[in-house]
Protein backbone atom coordinates (compact mmCIF):
# COMPACT_ATOMS: atom_id res chain seq x y z
CA UNK A 1 0.00 0.00 0.00
CA UNK A 2 1.49 3.31 -0.84
CA UNK A 3 1.36 6.15 1.44
CA UNK A 4 1.07 10.08 0.77
CA UNK A 5 4.65 11.68 1.17
CA UNK A 6 3.07 13.49 4.26
CA UNK A 7 2.29 10.08 5.77
CA UNK A 8 5.87 8.59 5.10
CA UNK A 9 6.83 11.27 7.06
CA UNK A 10 5.10 10.73 10.33
CA UNK A 11 6.04 7.09 10.42
CA UNK A 12 9.63 8.12 10.14
CA UNK A 13 9.35 10.62 13.21
CA UNK A 14 7.59 7.84 15.42
CA UNK A 15 9.72 5.29 14.05
CA UNK A 16 12.76 7.33 15.40
CA UNK A 17 11.60 8.70 18.72
CA UNK A 18 10.10 4.95 19.77
CA UNK A 19 14.12 4.13 18.70
CA UNK A 20 14.81 7.05 21.52
CA UNK A 21 12.91 5.71 24.28
CA UNK A 22 13.55 2.35 24.29
CA UNK A 23 17.55 3.22 24.23
CA UNK A 24 16.50 5.65 27.35
CA UNK A 25 15.02 2.63 28.74
CA UNK A 26 18.12 0.24 28.99
CA UNK A 27 19.68 0.97 31.73
CA UNK A 28 23.05 3.25 32.15
CA UNK A 29 26.03 0.71 32.39
CA UNK A 30 28.82 2.17 35.78
CA UNK A 31 32.06 2.76 34.82
CA UNK A 32 34.37 0.29 37.01
CA UNK A 33 36.05 1.61 40.12
CA UNK A 34 39.24 3.12 39.12
CA UNK A 35 42.35 4.25 41.63
CA UNK A 36 44.52 6.93 41.79
CA UNK A 37 47.48 8.31 44.26
CA UNK A 38 46.41 11.28 45.87
CA UNK A 39 49.62 11.85 47.91
CA UNK A 40 52.30 9.33 50.09
CA UNK A 41 54.32 10.46 52.71
CA UNK A 42 56.67 9.49 55.61
CA UNK A 43 57.28 10.66 58.96
CA UNK A 44 59.79 11.47 60.23
CA UNK A 45 61.72 11.38 57.11
CA UNK A 46 64.46 10.45 59.08
CA UNK A 47 65.08 7.84 61.89
CA UNK A 48 67.77 5.45 63.45
CA UNK A 49 68.59 2.08 62.60
CA UNK A 50 65.36 -0.14 64.51
CA UNK A 51 63.15 2.97 65.11
CA UNK A 52 59.70 3.63 63.68
CA UNK A 53 58.53 5.30 60.66
CA UNK A 54 54.54 6.09 59.70
CA UNK A 55 54.52 6.06 55.69
CA UNK A 56 50.74 7.78 54.99
CA UNK A 57 49.01 6.97 51.95
CA UNK A 58 45.70 8.60 49.55
CA UNK A 59 44.30 7.13 47.34
CA UNK A 60 40.92 7.76 44.99
CA UNK A 61 38.44 5.96 43.42
CA UNK A 62 37.61 7.97 40.52
CA UNK A 63 35.28 5.11 38.86
CA UNK A 64 31.65 4.65 39.48
CA UNK A 65 31.63 1.79 41.80
CA UNK A 66 32.87 0.57 44.69
CA UNK A 67 35.90 -1.43 44.40
CA UNK A 68 38.92 -2.77 46.63
CA UNK A 69 42.26 -1.30 46.15
CA UNK A 70 45.44 -3.15 47.14
CA UNK A 71 48.22 -1.61 48.58
CA UNK A 72 51.72 -2.90 47.41
CA UNK A 73 54.46 -1.08 49.74
CA UNK A 74 57.85 -1.88 48.52
CA UNK A 75 61.01 -0.35 49.83
CA UNK A 76 64.05 -0.49 47.80
CA UNK A 77 61.65 -2.60 45.59
CA UNK A 78 61.53 -4.92 48.35
CA UNK A 79 57.75 -6.17 49.48
CA UNK A 80 57.53 -4.28 52.77
CA UNK A 81 53.61 -4.60 53.55
CA UNK A 82 50.45 -4.82 52.08
CA UNK A 83 46.90 -3.83 52.69
CA UNK A 84 43.42 -3.97 51.28
CA UNK A 85 41.23 -1.25 51.49
CA UNK A 86 37.53 -0.93 50.15
CA UNK A 87 36.73 3.03 48.93
CA UNK A 88 33.30 4.06 47.28
CA UNK A 89 33.31 5.99 44.20
CA UNK A 90 33.94 9.42 43.92
CA UNK A 91 36.11 9.10 47.50
CA UNK A 92 39.85 9.19 48.93
CA UNK A 93 40.44 6.53 51.15
CA UNK A 94 43.73 6.29 53.73
CA UNK A 95 46.16 3.92 54.84
CA UNK A 96 49.48 4.07 57.15
CA UNK A 97 52.40 1.56 57.08
CA UNK A 98 54.28 1.25 60.36
CA UNK A 99 58.06 0.11 59.19
CA UNK A 100 61.22 0.14 61.07
CA UNK A 101 64.36 -0.55 58.90
CA UNK A 102 67.32 -2.25 61.12
CA UNK A 103 69.72 -1.05 58.77
CA UNK A 104 70.83 2.57 58.05
CA UNK A 105 70.64 3.69 54.14
CA UNK A 106 68.59 5.34 52.11
CA UNK A 107 65.18 3.58 51.77
CA UNK A 108 63.03 4.34 48.51
CA UNK A 109 59.60 3.43 49.28
CA UNK A 110 57.12 3.45 46.68
CA UNK A 111 53.13 2.79 46.46
CA UNK A 112 51.44 2.63 43.36
CA UNK A 113 52.76 5.60 41.48
CA UNK A 114 53.87 7.61 44.12
CA UNK A 115 56.92 7.55 46.09
CA UNK A 116 58.83 8.79 49.06
CA UNK A 117 61.96 8.84 50.93
CA UNK A 118 63.37 7.81 54.32
CA UNK A 119 66.87 8.09 55.70
CA UNK A 120 67.65 5.89 58.10
CA UNK A 121 71.15 6.59 60.28
CA UNK A 122 73.02 3.98 62.11
CA UNK A 123 73.64 3.53 65.78
CA UNK A 124 75.75 1.66 68.40
CA UNK A 125 75.26 0.48 71.52
CA UNK A 126 77.28 3.09 73.86
CA UNK A 127 77.93 3.20 77.92
CA UNK A 128 76.26 6.32 78.88
CA UNK A 129 76.66 8.48 82.26
CA UNK A 130 74.01 10.93 82.98
CA UNK A 131 75.41 13.91 85.36
CA UNK A 132 74.12 17.83 86.03
CA UNK A 133 77.34 18.17 88.17
CA UNK A 134 80.89 19.29 87.79
CA UNK A 135 82.17 16.24 90.01
CA UNK A 136 83.91 18.85 92.44
CA UNK A 137 81.66 19.38 95.12
CA UNK A 138 81.24 23.18 96.71
CA UNK A 139 80.02 21.44 100.00
CA UNK A 140 77.46 18.55 101.54
CA UNK A 141 74.31 18.80 102.73
CA UNK A 142 71.37 17.11 104.67
CA UNK A 143 68.08 16.50 103.54
CA UNK A 144 66.26 16.82 106.66
CA UNK A 145 63.97 14.85 108.83
CA UNK A 146 61.82 12.02 106.86
CA UNK A 147 63.45 13.47 104.02
CA UNK A 148 65.75 12.87 100.81
CA UNK A 149 67.60 13.55 97.61
CA UNK A 150 65.14 13.82 94.34
CA UNK A 151 66.89 13.95 90.86
CA UNK A 152 65.05 14.13 87.67
CA UNK A 153 66.90 12.14 84.38
CA UNK A 154 65.95 12.57 81.09
CA UNK A 155 67.92 9.58 78.42
CA UNK A 156 69.52 10.27 76.03
CA UNK A 157 67.81 7.35 74.08
CA UNK A 158 65.13 5.10 74.42
CA UNK A 159 65.16 2.45 75.77
CA UNK A 160 68.13 3.37 78.10
CA UNK A 161 68.99 0.27 80.22
CA UNK A 162 69.65 1.44 83.61
CA UNK A 163 73.12 -0.37 85.67
CA UNK A 164 74.06 1.88 87.99
CA UNK A 165 73.55 4.83 90.22
CA UNK A 166 76.46 6.69 91.73
CA UNK A 167 76.33 9.52 94.85
CA UNK A 168 78.99 12.02 95.94
CA UNK A 169 78.22 11.29 99.54
CA UNK A 170 79.61 11.11 103.41
CA UNK A 171 78.48 10.30 107.30
CA UNK A 172 78.88 13.67 109.22
CA UNK A 173 78.40 13.53 113.18
CA UNK A 174 77.77 10.50 115.63
CA UNK A 175 75.35 8.20 116.40
CA UNK A 176 74.64 6.90 112.54
CA UNK A 177 75.58 3.23 113.53
CA UNK A 178 72.63 0.59 112.37
CA UNK A 179 70.95 3.50 110.64
CA UNK A 180 69.84 2.43 107.12
CA UNK A 181 68.70 4.70 104.28
CA UNK A 182 66.92 3.88 100.86
CA UNK A 183 67.77 4.18 96.78
CA UNK A 184 64.42 3.79 94.61
CA UNK A 185 64.24 4.83 90.68
CA UNK A 186 60.90 6.30 90.47
CA UNK A 187 58.94 7.17 86.83
CA UNK A 188 57.80 10.55 86.60
CA UNK A 189 54.49 10.28 88.33
CA UNK A 190 56.52 8.51 91.56
CA UNK A 191 55.61 5.10 91.09
CA UNK A 192 58.78 3.09 91.99
CA UNK A 193 60.69 1.13 89.39
CA UNK A 194 63.73 -0.01 91.70
CA UNK A 195 64.03 0.19 95.65
CA UNK A 196 66.44 -1.25 97.74
CA UNK A 197 67.54 -0.87 101.61
CA UNK A 198 70.92 0.09 102.73
CA UNK A 199 73.14 0.06 105.91
CA UNK A 200 74.32 3.25 106.17
CA UNK A 201 77.96 1.70 107.00
CA UNK A 202 77.73 1.77 102.87
CA UNK A 203 79.43 5.33 102.89
CA UNK A 204 82.86 4.84 102.76
CA UNK A 205 83.16 8.87 104.34
CA UNK A 206 82.82 8.95 108.21
CA UNK A 207 83.26 11.80 110.48
CA UNK A 208 82.75 15.64 110.59
CA UNK A 209 85.68 16.66 112.57
CA UNK A 210 88.07 17.07 110.92
CA UNK A 211 85.84 17.32 107.74
CA UNK A 212 86.26 15.11 104.78
CA UNK A 213 84.91 16.02 101.65
CA UNK A 214 82.16 14.05 100.27
CA UNK A 215 83.08 10.39 98.15
CA UNK A 216 81.28 8.55 95.34
CA UNK A 217 79.99 5.48 96.10
CA UNK A 218 78.38 3.26 93.30
CA UNK A 219 75.03 1.21 93.60
CA UNK A 220 74.47 -1.41 90.83
CA UNK A 221 71.00 -1.89 89.94
CA UNK A 222 69.61 -5.08 88.05
CA UNK A 223 69.81 -4.00 84.56
CA UNK A 224 66.13 -2.49 83.17
CA UNK A 225 64.44 -1.02 80.37
CA UNK A 226 63.53 2.82 80.88
CA UNK A 227 61.11 4.16 78.17
CA UNK A 228 60.37 7.49 79.74
CA UNK A 229 61.81 10.14 81.98
CA UNK A 230 62.58 8.94 85.46
CA UNK A 231 64.17 9.85 89.08
CA UNK A 232 66.22 9.06 91.53
CA UNK A 233 65.30 9.36 94.79
CA UNK A 234 68.01 9.16 98.18
CA UNK A 235 65.98 8.66 100.85
CA UNK A 236 67.85 9.59 104.09
CA UNK A 237 65.51 10.12 106.56
CA UNK A 238 67.84 10.84 109.55
CA UNK A 239 68.64 13.82 111.62
CA UNK A 240 71.03 16.58 110.72
CA UNK A 241 73.74 15.26 112.66
CA UNK A 242 73.14 11.55 112.56
CA UNK A 243 73.45 10.68 108.80
CA UNK A 244 74.12 11.08 105.58
CA UNK A 245 74.85 14.40 103.78
CA UNK A 246 74.95 14.86 99.78
CA UNK A 247 77.65 16.85 97.56
CA UNK A 248 76.30 19.57 95.89
CA UNK A 249 77.87 22.10 93.46
CA UNK A 250 76.85 25.03 91.42
CA UNK A 251 78.11 24.53 88.20
CA UNK A 252 75.14 24.75 85.95
CA UNK A 253 71.51 26.39 86.82
CA UNK A 254 69.40 23.53 88.70
CA UNK A 255 66.75 22.17 86.57
CA UNK A 256 66.52 18.86 88.11
CA UNK A 257 67.66 18.79 91.51
CA UNK A 258 64.91 19.13 94.37
CA UNK A 259 63.93 18.03 98.31
CA UNK A 260 61.23 15.82 98.92
CA UNK A 261 59.85 14.73 102.18
CA UNK A 262 57.98 11.06 102.78
CA UNK A 263 58.34 7.46 101.08
CA UNK A 264 57.38 6.97 97.69
CA UNK A 265 54.73 7.26 96.22
CA UNK A 266 53.29 9.48 98.91
CA UNK A 267 55.84 12.21 98.39
CA UNK A 268 55.55 15.69 98.58
CA UNK A 269 58.35 18.71 97.04
CA UNK A 270 59.94 20.61 100.11
CA UNK A 271 61.17 24.07 98.99
CA UNK A 272 65.16 24.21 99.27
CA UNK A 273 64.69 27.96 99.46
CA UNK A 274 62.82 27.77 102.68
CA UNK A 275 64.19 24.94 103.82
CA UNK A 276 68.39 26.49 103.94
CA UNK A 277 69.03 29.19 105.90
CA UNK A 278 68.79 31.89 103.88
CA UNK A 279 72.44 33.10 104.14
CA UNK A 280 73.77 30.70 102.52
CA UNK A 281 74.73 30.31 98.95
CA UNK A 282 72.81 27.17 98.65
CA UNK A 283 69.53 28.48 99.65
CA UNK A 284 69.12 30.04 96.13
CA UNK A 285 67.11 26.73 94.12
CA UNK A 286 68.98 27.45 90.94
CA UNK A 287 72.07 26.93 92.14
CA UNK A 288 71.78 23.35 93.48
CA UNK A 289 72.41 20.10 91.98
CA UNK A 290 73.09 17.03 93.50
CA UNK A 291 75.87 15.33 92.61
CA UNK A 292 73.95 12.19 92.33
CA UNK A 293 74.42 10.20 88.63
CA UNK A 294 72.79 7.53 87.05
CA UNK A 295 74.68 5.15 84.20
CA UNK A 296 73.65 2.86 81.30
CA UNK A 297 73.60 1.93 77.88
CA UNK A 298 71.44 3.13 75.08
CA UNK A 299 71.94 2.85 71.07
CA UNK A 300 72.69 5.87 70.46
CA UNK A 301 73.91 7.33 67.06
CA UNK A 302 77.27 6.69 65.64
CA UNK A 303 79.55 10.12 65.79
Amino acid sequence: MKYPAKTNIILLLGLTLAAVLCACAQPLQEQPAAFEMVSLGVAPSRVLAGKEAVVTAQVANTGGLAGNFKAELTMNGEPAASRVIMILPGKIGRLSFTVSPDKPGIYKIQLGSAGATLTVGAVEEREVELKYDSGVSQDALWAGYNNGFLLSFTPPAKPFILKKVSVCAGIYGVAWEGKTFDLYILDAFNTPLFSQTYAIAKIPVKGAFPYRPPSWVDFDIPPFNIENDFRVYFFTGTGMHKGIQVGVDDSVTNEHSGLASGRPPNIAPVAIETFYNSTFWYSNPVKVNWMIRASGSARMPVE
